[in-house]
């Protein structure tokens, strides 16, 4: 989120609501993310179809040309690239170029799925993304793959936007697993209103120290960890931001950080959270503290 800050203020001044640049900026992260991790490995999968099952050449290669005909329409979109974040859009253009060079390769020069962005500044990178998969996908043997993930991550200069996590297999749920309950469910926040007017009066009182771009990032990355759904049913603290380092946090107070933040920065907004009766509680205590100091 620091990386991206400038982006962010340029999205909010011209006039995009810090909730929806929030939506945004988790969307645009997620699709880099998965952009990284799926393009050297599509392009494996396309390579080894290529080998196996030559008969079906003329469907694969219809298939990716409609594939790069819907990447160009987006990744070239003026409307598209002028609220990018530039990050994103640098490597969002060298993934997806790398993908028309592959593409061009493998129909023998019939595509020309390359041409449009070899005008673009990342022409190089895209090269360069395009060379070093193929240096080395002749050596790669299994699990290799996800080394080829990373160096690509490398090259873009995005390596520390993510983190591998374990994969278990298959493992059968147990009766003792614990269940989430997310935001859908209004009673259960509805019951949590008394324990969200302290955690609020602890953030009113937290970014009371703090200026708005302060502010603004805390709210926001803890938006991004909310896309994946937070437990405010349970008051473990399994939460962390990076914003606010050394410091854990419940589902529910993450949740109070994001309401007073956006609050904070835009008053009349609807969070969508229905934390606005304890948070006038909240308000309430705060300005009464303030009162009295």
């Amino acid at each position: 989120m620091r990386a991206l800050a400038p982006d962010l203020r340029r999205l909010e001044q011209q006039g995009h609501r810090p909730e929806a640049v929030a939506r945004m900026v988790a969307d645009f992260v997620a699709g880099t993310c998965g952009l990284l991790f799926n393009t050297p490995l599509d392009l494996l999968i396309e390579r080894r179809l290529d080998a196996e099952l030559p008969v079906l050449r003329p469907l694969q290669i219809l298939s990716l040309v409609q594939l790069a005909t819907e990447a160009r329409t987006g990744m070239l979109n003026p409307e598209i690239r002028q609220v990018t974040p530039q990050r994103i859009l640098r490597a969002a253009s060298a993934c997806i170029g790398a993908q028309a060079l592959f593409l061009d390769h493998l129909s023998g020069g019939t595509t020309r799925a390359w041409a449009p962005y070899r005008r673009l500044e990342t022409a190089e990178l895209s090269e360069k993304l395009w060379r070093h998969w193929q240096q080395r996908q002749p050596a790669l043997t299994p699990g290799d793959e996800y080394d080829l993930v990373d160096e690509f991550a490398d090259l873009v200069g995005l390596r520390d936007w993510y983190v591998w996590q374990p994969d278990p297999g298959d493992q059968p749920p147990t009766d003792d697993e614990p269940v989430l309950e997310g935001t859908s469910n209004p009673e259960l926040l509805r019951a949590k209103h008394p324990a969200a007017v302290w955690f609020l009066l602890d953030a009113l009182q937290r970014y009371a120290r703090l200026s708005n771009e302060d502010v603004r990032q805390i709210a926001l990355e803890a938006a991004l960890l909310g896309r994946e759904g937070l437990d405010y049913a349970s008051p473990d603290k399994n939460y962390t931001l990076r914003a606010l380092p050394g410091e854990t946090f419940s589902g529910l107070e993450l949740m109070c950080l994001m309401h007073a933040g956006f609050k904070r920065l835009a008053p009349g907004e609807d969070t969508g959270m229905n934390l606005d009766e304890p948070f006038l509680t909240a308000l309430e205590l705060f300005n009464g503290e303030s009162r009295k100091t």
